[in-house]
Formats: structure tokens, sequence, C-alpha cells
């Protein structure tokens, strides 16, 4: 038994170890169908903690209207329960001027999550998780990327997303699946679908393919339509292709 105990042990430890590849992936953010921005999404390893970051600015017309970026980094672990945040921070600027720099870190053990002092934040807060693991807004998409290859069975996912201001409980549902076009291919994807919501709704269509990153975000919120799709996708020791999404 306690070898039998031991070699699950090790498998448990040998999934969680290899559950995302180092990658650089591109996205394009459209509202309303009106192209907005480019974003940079890029995922390291050291030792046991990920580091994501995302950058994205206005680009092309809408680059001459406001010149907007957006910085944000995440800092995460992952065990056997899938995706833990330690720290996140946004940063956002217009016309190169700070618009807002919130940062907070994540005490999962204490079950708690600790803001951090900053020029826009200027007040520490503290909130309060019901216990279990936490994602921040950035390494959300993540945790269900590492749930959907490691528990390919499940078909509700649940998540405390703790975003600076409060810990909200997400629930998604794998829907179906479907194939989609890239560079004229078809290629199986895994429609998910938030359930738990009714003015923040969100499809997403992940690729076991392509380590089963999302290639498509649509966001329904305040009556305004958000697209992220994947465009270029690198991932580390691997070929950088240029990919062309549609359905």
């Amino acid at each position: 038994m306690r070898l039998l105990t031991l070699i699950t042990f090790s498998i448990l430890i040998n999934s969680v170890a290899h559950a995302l590849k180092a990658h650089t992936a591109n996205y394009q953010l459209s509202i309303n169908g009106f192209k907005i921005a480019e974003e940079v999404r890029t995922l390291h390893k050291l030792d046991k903690h990920y580091f994501y970051t995302a950058n994205a600015r206005t680009s092309g017309l809408a680059a001459f209207i406001k010149d907007y970026s957006i910085a944000s980094s995440s800092n995460f672990s992952i065990s056997h329960q899938g995706v833990d945040a330690i720290h996140y921070q946004i940063i956002e600027q217009e016309d190169e001027e700070l618009v807002k720099n919130h940062a907070f870190d994540v005490y999962s053990k204490n079950h708690a999550v600790v803001s951090i002092l900053t020029k826009t934040q200027p007040k520490i807060r503290v909130w309060q998780s019901k216990g279990g693991s936490i994602v921040d807004p950035l390494s959300l998409f993540l945790a269900l990327s590492n749930d959907l290859e490691h528990n390919p069975n499940q078909s509700i996912f649940t998540y405390q997303v703790a975003n600076g201001k409060s810990i909200k409980q997400h629930q998604y549902k794998r829907i179906n699946e479907r194939l989609i076009k890239i560079n004229n291919q078809s290629v199986k994807a895994i429609k998910i679908s938030r359930i738990n919501t009714s003015n923040n709704n969100i499809k997403a269509y992940f690729l076991p393919k392509y380590g089963y990153l999302p290639a498509l975000i649509e966001r329904n919120k305040n009556g305004k339509n958000y697209t992220y799709k994947l465009t270029n996708l690198q991932i580390e020791n691997g070929a950088k292709d240029k990919l062309q999404v549609s359905f």
C-alpha cells in the first residue's frame, strides 16, 4: 500500500511539473468588431514558480485616438490542486501617464489576499477566501488550460478569482468540442463557457494541439463584445507559428 501511494504521488508530481510550457503568445483585441489593441503574453518557469506577463497597447486607428497601455504580471505555482497565485500586479498608462498601479500578494494557506501599497493604491486591504487555491485575472485562463489537460473527464471548473477589489467565485463548464480553422486547417478546440454570471459572459476555445492555450476568448460585459484572438505562438524549444484563427 505504501509503495502504491508513493507511485501515485510520483505520477502527480511529474504531471504537475510538465503542466504548462514556457511560451510567447500574441493576441489581437477587438471591441464590437473594431480592432483596438495588440497584446503579448509570455510564460517563463523558474524552479517551481511560473512567471506570466501580459503587455497590451492600443494599435491602428485606436492608437491615434488614445495611447493606452496595460501591463500585468502573475507569479504562481502549480500543485495537484491546480494553479495557485502568489503575486499579481497591473499597471495602466494613458499617454505615458500612470492611471492605475494595483498589486496584491496571495496567501492561500492563510486563506488571505493582501494588497500592496502603491501610488494609486494608498491603503492596505485584506480579503479572506473560502480556502483552497486562488487565481488572479491573468492566471485564470492558464488554470483552465492546466485543468483541461489533466482532468479530461471533468465538466465543471470552479475558481476563486482575486482581482484587487474582491474574491469572486467563477464557474466554467466544458460545453463541447468543435473544429476551428488555424491557417486553413481544421483543429480541434474545447469550448468553455462561464455559467455563474449574467452580466459578464465569457466563452473560450482551447487548443489541445497547442498546449491547451486559448485561441479565442469572447466576452460580453455591459453591452460590449470583447474578443481576444490568438495570432502568433512560440512554444519554448519549438518553432514560431503565425496563426490565422477563424470559424
